[in-house]
């Protein structure tokens, strides 16, 4: 009896099916339920195009009424690419039909090739940027029929029945987004090489498709590739956690998920556990309920043994469970009480060995002070002078010696009898007596398995409670990148827990599947300079584009009409809205000077905090880089840096430190840059005096004015 063959999607498809007629869509529905079922249907249904074979891509067409489904499968799954209504003839100057048998040589060579793919798609992208007009016309009016016929709201129609461009469309005044994309899809279709070079999502079943329609389901799973799917399985029976490392777009957040699903095989059916209990841990609350969305689709009624939360959350409930909640200092009070602990610390020595001491804090600065308390300290639970002594303090640039170590610490404990006294805490702070604490808890070893995804931004502290919360060592699972780490100093997993050891369970992804290679590679080449780790010589991409863009501003005025440039162009080539569309910036008060100057130019934006974030919300996103981590989007602009003092050094800095807050600052950068999947822009000032503005390579990025 044959295998049901997997239900797999292009992202394409869903807005296809938002477009498509009640009408039609039963039979449009039937005809990919039997596809699904047997996707080599009798007869001379379907056809073949030759030329995306010859890519390595099995493109098949099958007519449903007046629209055509076009789609790929193999022994294991069908993908259903995207749905197009026309007749056959539309077709015939884009691919060139051929039903006759493909020659034995042809054969032969049959099988993805990835760099035939982005030739391909790298010529389609400079075709199109040379004969593409400024403002294509419709190739049809639009009519009241129509527009019923899409189901755009009545609202709308006056409007719409005098645009017959692109451009007219995309500035025409008072519409949503969704019924932009709907007439904009219907007027001009994606080049089909497009399509294809999408990823594959999974769908359980063709019914999904209505479901998604209908808005009862919002998005749908990503599927694993070749490279990928071996890490959801990997070293499950092994006697230790396991820690898969990539670089952005790789899909470990994607492996984390099917991780869980693994899991919970082998505890249900292996183990035979009834009721197990797994927890999956993200970094931000903005990707809490995706996450949990996705494992509602992957797991079905099975999700209800995974708990997904943040480290955080899961923090707050053991000092809350064991009544050991404190109020957290803000960052001015946090300032004025080390300020308070140099001035009243006591140093051992004589006279001038004391004056040597107090110099070294001085030239150290309060910030870097501050985070050697914090960071070192307090992060790793060094409880000892011995043990701060003999400390590596991995990832900070400036070295010290025992005798300033000594009046470091010296320092620390007139800052913690200050903080004590205070009756607050630092959130360093709070995760260390959580984690002393977790044993007094209902959460102490309360999980049979425990995911840990984007590990490199939490705490040394925060980790160990995590390892607490599992029963066993051995399914512990960890994703990382430690070239994205944009809070504290980086660490050992020794300096963690004596359970976290990954000998031989350790394992690198290296294709990118979030951005274009020119994004990726120019991305790569600006973070040389700040790279915890060395940046992965092997590095594959799935996807091409344009390259990169910085550009130089004199004034704000200016820089707001190159965003509003930047963001018709781009949401215009790839037939995104605006939604599609983020601004990057340093700090909140440029954000929102740059949201309200393209409010300005007529185009929709919002700031939003890390805790306001709102990715359903139409329009821009301005948001701050460290609130960026873990999203992506298909256009970004890196921007806001005028007149900004922005990475703040101190003025008396070492060269060492200088080094180490660069360094960090540009991996910032770094994760702001690799948030964009399709188009990138960095805005700098013309006098580049910012040491993180400089380092863009002609070779990598578009630096024509």
């Amino acid at each position: 009896m044959a295998t049901q063959r997997q239900f797999l999607l292009k992202p394409a498809l869903l807005n296809d099916i938002l477009a498509l007629p009640h009408k039609e869509m039963h039979q449009v529905m039937e005809k990919i339920s039997a596809l699904v079922a047997n996707p080599e249907p009798e007869g001379k249904v379907k056809m073949r195009f030759k030329k995306y074979w010859k890519l390595g891509i099995k493109l098949y067409r099958l007519r449903s009424g007046r629209f055509r489904i076009f789609y790929t499968y193999n022994e294991h799954s069908v993908s259903i690419c995207t749905i197009r209504m026309r007749d056959a003839n539309t077709y015939e100057d884009e691919v060139e039909l051929d039903d006759e048998e493909l020659t034995p040589e042809e054969l032969a060579d049959l099988g993805v090739d990835p760099q035939a793919l982005a030739n391909a798609q790298r010529e389609r992208y400079q075709w199109q940027e040379a004969h593409d007009p400024e403002d294509p016309p419709f190739p049809e009016p639009v009519t009241v029929e129509l527009l019923q016929r899409l189901r755009i709201p009545p609202a709308f129609h006056a409007r719409l029945l005098r645009v017959n461009s692109k451009e007219q469309l995309w500035h025409c005044p008072g519409l949503d987004e969704d019924t932009i994309l709907r007439l904009d899809q219907y007027m001009f279709e994606a080049p089909l090489l497009d399509v294809i070079s999408q990823p594959d999502l999974v769908g359980h079943n063709v019914d999904d498709l209505l479901r998604y329609k209908e808005g009862e389901l919002l998005d749908f799973l990503l599927k694993l590739s070749p490279e990928q799917e071996p890490f959801a399985r990997w070293s499950l029976s092994a006697s230790g956690p396991a820690l898969v490392k990539g670089g952005p777009g790789t899909g470990k957040s994607t492996i984390a998920l099917y991780r869980v699903q693994s899991l919970l095989q082998q505890l249900l059916r292996q183990k035979g556990q009834p009721a197990p209990r797994i927890l999956f841990t993200t970094y931000t609350n903005a990707l809490i309920n995706s996450s949990s969305e996705l494992l509602r689709q992957l797991l079905g009624e099975d999700a209800r043994y995974v708990t997904v939360q943040t480290a955080d959350k899961l923090i707050s409930q053991v000092l809350h469970e064991c009544q050991q909640q404190r109020p957290v200092l803000g960052n001015d009070e946090l300032n004025k009480l080390t300020r308070r602990a140099v001035e009243e610390a006591t140093f051992e020595g004589n006279l001038l060995q004391q004056q040597a001491q107090k110099q070294t804090l001085t030239r150290m600065g309060l910030s870097y002070l501050l985070e050697e308390l914090t960071t070192i300290i307090v992060a790793r639970q060094l409880t000892t002078l011995e043990a701060y002594l003999a400390a590596p303090r991995t990832g900070r640039k400036l070295r010290l010696n025992a005798t300033q170590r000594k009046a470091v610490w010296q320092v620390y404990q007139r800052w913690c009898a200050l903080i004590e006294k205070s009756g607050k805490e630092t959130w360093q702070q709070r995760h260390a007596r959580a984690e002393q604490l977790v044993e007094q808890s209902r959460l102490h070893q309360r999980f049979d398995a425990v995911v840990v995804d984007e590990a490199q931004d939490l705490d040394p502290c925060a980790l160990r409670l995590l390892v607490k919360l599992s029963k066993a060592a051995n399914r512990i699972f960890i994703t990382a990148d430690a070239n994205q780490s944009i809070y504290g100093s980086g660490f050992t997993w020794s300096d963690v827990h004596q359970d976290l050891r990954f000998q031989g369970r350790t394992s690198i992804l290296h294709a990118n599947y979030r951005s274009t290679q020119e994004i990726g590679e120019a991305a790569n080449a600006y973070l040389t300079f700040g790279a915890l780790e060395p940046v992965e010589a092997e590095r594959r991409y799935v996807n091409n584009g344009p390259m990169p863009d910085v550009r130089a501003v004199l004034n704000g005025h200016h820089e707001v009409q190159l965003l509003a440039s930047f963001f018709r162009k781009a949401s215009l080539n790839l037939r995104l809205t605006l939604g599609a569309c983020a601004v990057l910036v340093p700090t909140e008060k440029s954000g929102r000077a740059i949201a309200d100057g393209l409010n300005a130019q007529n185009l929709e934006a919002c700031y939003m905090s890390g805790q306001e974030l709102n990715l359903a919300r139409p329009g821009i996103k301005v948001l701050t880089l460290k609130s960026a981590k873990g999203l992506e989007f298909p256009i970004v602009a890196l921007s806001g840096f005028l007149g900004s003092i922005y990475p703040a050094i101190p003025e008396n800095a070492s060269a060492d430190e200088r080094a180490e807050i660069l360094g960090k600052e540009r991996r910032t950068m770094y994760v702001g840059m690799t948030r964009a999947m399709r188009a990138l822009l960095v805005i700098t000032p013309v006098e580049r005096d910012n040491e993180l503005l400089i380092g863009f390579e002609p070779i990598c990025w578009n630096l024509s004015s």
